[in-house]
């Protein structure tokens, strides 16, 4: 873009489009691009997909568009020559020394033709390939040409075949036809004796009367007939307006349930309320218990205080009382001298002493019972509490369960809202289909018509062949033609005849079709409704009615017009028999016949225009049906449409009222919060004072709790030494075990190992419960330690570890000092905690002023939706009576939306009604039209062939005349004369007649024009109603939308307070949480000591289980694949009896439904005979009336003989049915046996299975979360895959919308540079000019003083001149000369002033040009430096951009060559690792094998010592043994081939087994564990003879196991391999996008040219233009197989056989060069 700036010689060129591909589409906008027309290129597409537009061209055209391609390259070609030689006499030029920028720009506008000079020769190439292309495309169409053109011949050969059989059939026809021709010239030669009966034809003449006096009563009758249609003209309006009133019903009835639902919600509403209200006094009362209880509890222990204080006030002055007593009684002692008194006083004051001890001691005991009890009532009140508090939390849960279920319930009823609207327009679709078929079966009806006109048309055709051949039997003679007459009068009349049975079967297929149809139609009735099926029974009855008057009437037609020819005719050959020797009159007789032929076949075409006439109306009919079923749903629509909208309204206003209550209760429930929170603090204060004597009790029983710690480490050590004795029994047990498992000789050992192993558990049980207490008292111990030794920490004050060992006083000291401390800290916090609450009011309070403006702007925006509707109310209800507020009745808002929409009901059925009586009346008028032109036409054309009749008859009269003259016979001649004459009379007065009928049929015409013109007048009237209404209903729409919108913003400001309600609610929970965690302190303390003995007597029993379970493992992997193995085969069994049994019940389902359809049809086939022996009966009856009755009744008969054919075929169907019913009930009871007894053996190997169902569930659960985790993460993945490519996506666009933007802003800039100049150079113009013109004008002004004084000057001269001609009179002959040289001294002077003044203006003029050059000149020179600054600036950066782009280009190469080789080590050292482990199991399998024969050779050494034993005491029966042995081993021990064995069990992996082993992860045993494991079912071998079977057992049942191993291990090596599989395609695809993304980089290099290519894309229609993009779309973003499909599924579309047709215009995109 930057090089096109600097100006291009004369050449507008677009931007070169890279590899010559796609030219660059986009107006031009005076930067340089070209036009979308303007690129002479086809779209390389072409190359891509198949076809393209330049197959379909001749050759000639081909070879055009390649000359005109040609003469564009070597255009450009001229140029570039032209633009070289310029450079180099440039180059040649010595140039200024400040030309080096000029030369820079040439230099670099050099490069960029050089570039469009290779881009043209590559598009050139690229043309050269196109060409090559187009003649192979060419040459592969000439062949596909030649192919069409063999199929052409080939199907040219099957049609001469079959015209071949054709000629063939019609042969056999003409044969036929010479039969019957034969056969009616015999009934010819009956009929001339029969010359008699025309007698009697005369007779017809009267018969004809009575047919007219027919036709007269047949025209009596129409009126009635009108009169009726009318009546049911008024019938339909009835039923119309009984349907308008049942939709009006249903409308009440949908609002009443809307009502009656919205009443329901509210009451919901309102309970949910209450349920709140009552939640929240509980909550209160159970507060205000706790609080209560709390109260009670301090006043108890202050009492309990007080009570020990009083009791220790009275211990000390009981012990004061009895100290004193003592010393008292020891003064008098003293006194009293005698030794004997002493004696007995010392027992006495010792049982004192002890009775004071006694009491004290009771008393403590008491008190310490009293605190127990009363620490017991405060735990009981803590778990109230927490009980109370677990209630509230349950209580809230239930009510946001309640909120949530009611949501859904709400959701649920607008689902199935949604759904009751799919299933109507299910049913609009199904009438829709019904409509179509119907559509489809008028079609049928139509084709078999003009199946029937051509069948006439070929019956004309024998007609006029029959007529020649008649005419060439007449030159022969009178009797051939008479002979002639009457074969052709009875070939009328059968043609007439056949005719009229054609018509007849045509109104029978007729009838039928319109039965199917009224079946249909009724179909549709039973989902529309009872009214349509009454609309539809009134116009099926009015089309028979119709149709049967259309019948009759041309059936009287038909038959008039046949008797009139006969009479003619009879007529004609009476006048010929009387005139048979006059030739004349037999020519004039065959003109005759000629003519009345061209008759025939005009009334022939009159039958068809009326058979068409009556299929119009037919067609009419279905359309105005159509229409009327159409605009009936179109209502519907519209109706359902207005009662959304209004219930939609509702629900907004309700939703509305509903927020401002919300938000009014949400502030008065923050405003309780606040209050309740305050309320907590102050517990929380009280409850700290409370934890501060917890602490001191604490204090109090830790010294306890030292004391007991001593006597517990007495009881630990004598716990080790058990320990340790316990250990060495159990190492000594397993000694004995393995002994004893060694030798393996008597099973009593297991006895006593199983006794023994009892022991060892007791034993174990004991330690166990030992250690777990001592334990539990170390854990409890270093609890206590640690927690004091934390909280000494916490309160930073210093101890020594020593010290910690030795002395629990220090630290008990330490404690009461951290409590000092944590006093101070308490009173802190309450400080903060005041500070905190102070500044969570202010933000309430702020949120509330938040809230109050939020509800202000709501109740304002409220207020304007409330004038607007009021406004629009106004305009809607001016009739109905004023109502103002809408927020005060919403009851009158309802009312008022029912009226408007009952209104717009009426405006639109009214508008229907009159759209409808317009359209009847313009039908009916356009019909009477028509039918007055056709009776026209009738007219003209009966006048026409009158005027002929009496020109034939003036033709006669003049023969006659003629024959007058020559004969002698004189009677005849006056009563032919008079016959003529009244014929001629009777013509004159019928024409007469004919006239005036025409002259009416014009005024009546004139009429149906005016009321047509008037009746237009009314319909563009209604139209105007129809606009006003439309528009009225366009602006409620536009107010809702408003409404809505209102509503919106309201949800948003709500959803904002919710926020903020939950963050104070946040808060709330953090102050719950912080009482809790001081609660759960102090839980803590008691509970760890418990936990942390545990987890050492937990650690100690673990590392004895792990053993236990190993050796328990072990044996339950081999139980678990046995299991497996018989559940495998179990579940099969179970699987192929399901499948057998539910074969059997679906195949006794289906008899069953079978039956029931058969006797179904059986009732409808009943239900169809009675239907049809009724009509029979009716057929009967109406039978006497009609012949056409008895052809019916005939089919009837042939339809019964039918029916009852089937009938008899389905009851012997239905006898084979019952007997295989009862077959199947057979076998259902012994499949049932079956059953019962597969259900007992399922039921025994279910319960086998439970048991290791049990184990493997635990597996399969830990299995699905980690599946599920999976998933999830993919899933996670894969969503913000998605995400990344949309915001990749929405990128590039942006980059796109910039690019263009920066482009359009260069414009601007330009446009303002250049424009700015203009303004200066205008500006500077001016100026100068006005700088001229105000010196021009000082100049003026001096000039105008200076002839001012000179002219003064030439006043005093003139009066000194005058002075002295005065006194020099003398002097004048002297003087005159003078003067005549000065005057023209004077002439010259002025002459020279205006050639001063010239050069003066000149002067100015040349140095104001100078001036502006200069100008230009200066902003040129600002201009040229600014662009080759920009140009090396732009120069720089694209520079930059070029190496940062090289650079990432060659870092993102080198990152791809390091990944993928990576990649390919990765594979390789799969590679290896997978080859290693192949060789690796081929050598265990080897290994496995040589020591299996090694064992085996072993076995057969030891069994042939054991038999080589017995052979001393018997040698004659040593032989047979081994004999036996090895028949034994070559029948029962094959050596299994196990390659073969192996490979099938491991070649689907898709067995249970190995799924098992795989998922569950569980440890396959090795070879020797297998072998030496001991067999369940068998007893121990004893080395006997005897026992050589057993031996052979143990043998293959080892042999089984390894196999089993190996089977197991080849499994793995399988299953691996296709997990190395599937990583090596994850790994070839993540490779292949690799690279798709590196071409994709260099392709994407030229963003302008991706940017025309997708907007083409994306604008233009589907077809093949759009397909020729995408491989120019696929090589630029490189696309997967997927992706390309799916676009070509986008560019094909309906419209390629246009494109096809459309030729060399859409083609050629109109280059600049062509047109």
């Amino acid at each position: 873009m930057e090089v096109t700036l600097l100006g291009r010689p004369d050449w507008d060129r677009g931007p070169p489009s890279p590899r010559g591909a796609f030219p660059s589409r986009g107006l031009r906008h005076g930067d340089g691009r070209r036009d979308p027309v303007q690129d002479g290129v086809a779209s390389p597409a072409t190359s891509g997909t198949g076809k393209s537009k330049l197959e379909t061209l001749p050759k000639e055209d081909l070879i055009k568009f390649a000359k005109k391609q040609m003469m564009l390259i070597q255009k450009a070609k001229a140029r570039c020559a032209e633009l070289e030689k310029e450079i180099e006499e440039f180059k040649t030029k010595p140039v200024a020394g400040g030309t080096g920028d000029i030369i820079k720009a040439l230099t670099e506008r050099l490069d960029a033709l050089l570039l469009e000079k290779a881009e043209s020769e590559q598009q050139c190439l690229y043309l050269k390939k196109e060409n090559i292309k187009m003649k192979q495309e060419v040459e592969d169409s000439i062949t596909k040409m030649e192919d069409v053109h063999k199929e052409f011949e080939q199907s040219q050969g099957n049609y001469v075949q079959e015209i071949e059989n054709l000629k063939n059939e019609l042969m056999a026809v003409h044969s036929k036809h010479s039969e019957d021709k034969a056969s009616l010239q015999k009934e010819l030669e009956e009929a001339t004796k029969k010359q008699l009966e025309l007698s009697e034809q005369l007779k017809f003449q009267g018969n004809c009367e009575d047919n007219v006096k027919k036709l007269q009563e047949i025209q009596n009758i129409k009126p009635v007939f009108e009169e009726q249609i009318l009546y049911l003209q008024k019938q339909l309006s009835t039923a119309t307006n009984e349907k308008e009133q049942e939709i009006t019903h249903l409308q009440e009835v949908i609002e009443a349930n809307s009502q009656r639902y919205q009443k329901d919600i509210n009451s919901l509403q309102e309970e949910i309320l209450q349920l709140k209200v009552a939640h929240q006094e509980e909550v209160k009362d159970l507060m205000c218990q706790i609080e209560a209880s709390a109260k009670e509890r301090e006043a108890e222990v202050s009492n309990l205080n007080q009570l020990k204080e009083n009791l220790v006030r009275q211990c000390e002055a009981s012990v004061k009382n009895i100290q004193e007593k003592y010393e008292c009684e020891l003064e008098n002692l003293e006194n009293v001298p005698d030794a004997n008194h002493e004696n007995q006083m010392c027992p006495m004051l010792l049982q004192e002493e002890a009775f004071v001890e006694q009491v004290v001691n009771e008393k403590i005991k008491h008190l310490e019972n009293t605190l127990k009890e009363l620490e017991s009532q405060h735990s009981i009140l803590k778990d109230e509490v927490t009980y109370m508090n677990n209630l509230k939390l349950k209580l809230e849960l239930d009510a946001q369960h309640i909120k949530d279920e009611f949501f859904h319930e709400r959701e649920d009823l607008e689902f199935k809202i949604n759904e009751l609207l799919l299933a109507k327009e299910e049913q609009s679709c199904v009438i829709e289909k019904l409509k179509s078929e119907l559509e489809d079966s008028n079609k049928q009806f139509c084709c078999i018509v003009e199946q029937h006109n051509k069948e006439v048309q070929r019956l004309k055709e024998q007609h006029q062949k029959e007529i020649s051949e008649l005419t060439e039997t007449f030159l022969s003679g009178s009797e051939k033609e008479k002979l002639t007459l009457m074969f052709e009068i009875q070939g009328l009349k059968e043609q007439c005849e056949n005719l009229q049975q054609e018509k007849q079967e045509a109104i029978l297929n007729y009838e039928s079709l319109r039965e199917i149809m009224e079946i249909l139609q009724t179909e549709l009735g039973e989902s529309a409704g009872k009214i349509s099926q009454e609309f539809e029974s009134m116009k099926q009855q009015q089309a028979s009615d119709v149709n049967e008057l259309q019948q009759k009437l041309r059936t009287a037609f038909n038959e008039k017009d046949a008797l009139l020819e006969t009479v003619n005719r009879l007529q004609r050959e009476n006048e010929k028999l009387s005139q048979q020797e006059l030739v004349p009159e037999l020519e004039n007789t065959i003109k005759s016949l000629q003519e009345k032929n061209e008759v025939c076949l005009v009334s022939l075409s009159q039958r068809d225009t009326m058979l068409q006439e009556l299929e119009a109306k037919i067609s009419s009919l279905t359309e105005e049906k159509n229409d009327f079923i159409s605009k009936i749903k179109t209502s519907h629509e519209e109706m359902n449409n207005l009662h959304k909208k209004c219930e939609r309204e509702e629900r907004l206003i309700v939703e509305l009222r509903g927020k401002v209550e919300q938000t009014s209760h949400c502030n008065s429930e923050l405003e309780q919060k606040v209050n309740e929170l305050r309320g907590e603090l102050e517990e929380t204060l009280k409850e700290k004072d409370q934890n501060n004597q917890k602490l001191e009790k604490l204090m109090v029983q830790l010294k306890t709790v030292s004391e007991d710690q001593e006597a517990l480490s007495s009881e630990v050590k004598s716990l080790y030494e058990e320990n340790n004795r316990l250990s060495s029994e159990k190492n000594q047990l397993n000694r004995d075990l393995e002994v004893l498992l060694s030798q393996k000789e008597d099973v009593m050992l297991k006895e006593h190992i199983s006794e023994l192993e009892k022991k060892l558990q007791v034993t174990i049980t004991e330690r166990d419960n030992l250690s777990t207490l001592f334990e539990n008292e170390q854990v409890q111990k270093l609890f206590v330690k640690t927690q004091l030794y934390g909280f000494l920490k916490q309160m930073e004050s210093k101890v020594s570890e020593e010290d910690e060992e030795q002395d629990v006083v220090n630290i008990l000291q330490a404690v009461g000092e951290s409590l000092a401390k944590i006093n101070e800290e308490k009173h802190n916090l309450i400080f903060q905690y005041d500070e905190r609450v102070a500044e969570l009011e202010k933000k309430i309070k702020c949120l509330q002023e938040e809230n109050a403006v939020q509800h202000e702007k709501l109740q304002s925006l409220l207020r304007d939706h409330e004038q607007e509707k009021v406004l629009l109310r106004k305009e809607l209800e001016e009739t109905l009576s004023h109502k103002e507020a809408l927020q005060s009745d919403l009851l009158e808002m309802k009312n008022a939306n029912e009226k408007t929409r009952l209104e717009n009901q009426n405006l639109l059925s009214q508008v229907e009604e009159t759209s409808q009586n317009l359209h009847s009346k313009n039908k009916t008028q356009n019909e009477k039209e028509q039918s007055f032109v056709r009776e026209l036409e009738n007219l003209r054309l009966s006048q026409e062939q009158k005027e002929a009749e009496l020109q034939d008859v003036r033709a006669e009269l003049l023969l006659l005349k003629d024959s007058l003259e020559k004969s002698p016979v004189e009677n005849d001649q006056p009563s032919l004369v008079k016959e003529l004459e009244e014929k001629i009379g009777y013509l004159e007065k019928e024409s007469k007649e004919k006239e005036e009928k025409i002259n009416k049929i014009k005024l009546v015409a004139v009429k149906a024009k005016k009321e047509l013109d008037s009746s237009k007048r009314e319909a563009q009237t209604l139209r105007e109603e129809l606009e006003s209404v439309r528009s009225e209903k366009d602006q409620l729409s536009t107010s809702m939308r408003d409404l809505i919108q209102g509503a919106e913003s309201y949800k948003n400001l709500l959803l904002e307070y919710d926020k903020q309600s939950e963050q104070l609610d946040v808060e709330k929970e953090r102050a719950n949480n912080f009482e809790h965690h001081i609660e759960e302190l102090t839980r803590q303390l008691r509970n760890s000591t418990f936990q942390c003995e545990k987890l050492n007597s937990d650690n100690e029993d673990l590392l004895a289980r792990i053993e236990t379970l190993q050796s328990n493992a072990k044996l339950l992997e081999v139980q678990i694949l046995e299991v497996q193995k018989a559940k495998a085969v179990a579940d099969k069994e179970l699987e192929a009896e399901k499948l057998q049994k539910e074969q059997k019940i679906k195949e006794h389902a289906s008899s069953v439904n079978e039956l029931e359809e058969l006797q179904l049809q059986l009732q409808k086939e009943k239900k169809q005979l009675q239907k049809t022996m009724q009509e029979l009966e009716l057929v009967r009856k109406d039978a006497q009336q009609t012949t056409l009755m008895n052809m019916e009744i005939a089919d009837y008969e042939r339809l019964m003989k039918e029916l009852n054919q089937k009938l008899a075929n389905k009851n012997s169907k239905i006898e084979d049915l019952e007997q295989e019913i009862k077959i199947q009930k057979q076998k259902q009871e012994t499949l049932q046996e079956e059953m019962a007894s597969l259900q007992s053996s399922v039921q025994q190997s279910e319960e086998k299975n439970t048991k290791i169902k049990q184990l493997l569930v635990k597996t399969k659960k830990e299995l699905a979360d980690s599946k599920q985790a999976e998933t999830d993460h993919l899933i996670l993945q894969a969503s913000l895959k998605g995400e990344l490519e949309a915001s990749q996506q929405q990128v590039e666009v942006y980059k796109i919308q910039l690019a263009d933007i920066t482009s359009e802003k260069h414009k601007v800039h330009e446009q303002l540079k250049t424009s700015a100049d203009q303004h200066q150079r205008t500006l500077s113009a001016y100026q100068q000019k006005v700088t001229a013109l105000q010196e021009e004008c000082h100049a003026a002004k001096a000039e105008q003083a200076t002839i001012a004084s000179e002219f003064e000057n030439y006043k005093v001269r003139v009066h000194n001149v005058l002075k002295q001609q005065k006194n020099k009179s003398v002097s004048q002959t002297e003087t005159e000369g003078a003067k005549q040289e000065r005057e023209h001294l004077e002439m010259l002077i002025d002459q020279l002033k205006i050639k001063l003044q010239d050069t003066q203006n000149n002067l100015q003029i040349n140095v104001s040009e100078l001036q502006m050059l200069q100008s230009e000149h200066d902003t040129l020179l600002e201009r040229h430096n600014k662009m080759l600054q920009e140009t090396v600036s732009k120069e720089a950066e694209l520079r930059e951009k070029l190496c940062s782009i090289q650079s990432e280009n060659m870092m993102l190469k080198s990152e791809h060559a390091q990944t993928v080789s990576q990649l390919t080590s990765q594979n390789e050292v799969l590679r290896s690792s997978f080859r290693d482990q192949v060789r690796h199991l081929q050598e265990e399998h080897r290994k496995t094998m040589e020591t299996l024969q090694q064992q085996l050779s072993k076995v057969e050494a030891q069994l042939f010592q054991l038999k080589s034993e017995p052979t001393t005491r018997s040698p004659a029966s040593s032989h047979q043994p081994l004999k036996n042995l090895r028949e034994r081993r070559s029948t029962d021990l094959p050596l299994p081939d196990m390659y073969t064995i192996t490979r099938e069990e491991g070649e689907g992996m898709e067995t249970t087994d190995t799924e098992s082993v795989s998922s569950s992860g569980t440890h396959t045993q090795s070879l020797e564990q297998l072998l030496n494991s001991p067999e369940t079912k068998l007893d121990p071998p004893l080395w006997h003879a005897e026992f050589t079977k057993e031996e052979l057992v143990q043998k293959l049942s080892s042999t089984t196991k390894s196999a089993d191993h190996l089977n197991v291990l080849l499994r793995e090596t399988e299953a691996t391999n296709a997990i190395l599989m599937e990583q090596i395609k994850l790994l070839k695809s993540e490779i292949r996008r690799l690279e798709r993304n590196q071409e994709r980089e260099k392709s994407v290099a030229n963003l302008e040219y991706l940017k025309n290519v997708l907007l083409q894309f994306i604008f233009l229609k589907p077809g093949s233009e759009k397909e020729r993009l995408l491989p120019v779309i696929d090589t630029m973003l490189q696309l997967s197989p997927e992706e390309k499909g799916k676009l070509a599924v986008i560019a094909q579309g309906e419209e390629e056989n246009a494109s096809r047709s459309s030729g060399w215009a859409s083609y050629l995109h109109s280059w600049s060069g062509l047109r």
